[in-house]
C-alpha cells in the first residue's frame, strides 16, 4: 500500500507515519522538511509547502497513492484547496 501524508512530523501525524512504516507501507511525506529527525527511515520526503499548489502538483505528478491523509488542514479553506 502507498500513502501520502501531508505533514507527518507533528504529534499525531508522526505516530501515524511511523505506524504505517512499521506495517510496510510505501510512505511519502509532503512537508516543509524542517523536522527530518521525526521522519521514518523508509519514507520519501517531498519538500514543499502545501500552500504552494503549483509546486505540489509538479512534485506529485505521475505518483499515485492508495490513501492521502492531511494533518495540516486547520480551516475549511485548507480542505477546499486540497481537493482541487
Amino acid at each position: 500500500m502507498r500513502a501520502l501524508i501531508i505533514g507527518g512530523t507533528g504529534t499525531i501525524s508522526k505516530a501515524v507515519s511511523h505506524r504505517l512504516a512499521e506495517l510496510g507501507w510505501e510512505l511519502y511525506l509532503l512537508n516543509r522538511g524542517s523536522k527530518r529527525e521525526h521522519v521514518p527511515e523508509t519514507a520519501e520526503v517531498i519538500s514543499c509547502s502545501i500552500h504552494d499548489e503549483e509546486k505540489v502538483k509538479e512534485l506529485i505528478a505521475g505518483k499515485w497513492f492508495d490513501t492521502v491523509a492531511n494533518f495540516v488542514a486547520f480551516h475549511p479553506s485548507d480542505v477546499e484547496r486540497d481537493i482541487r
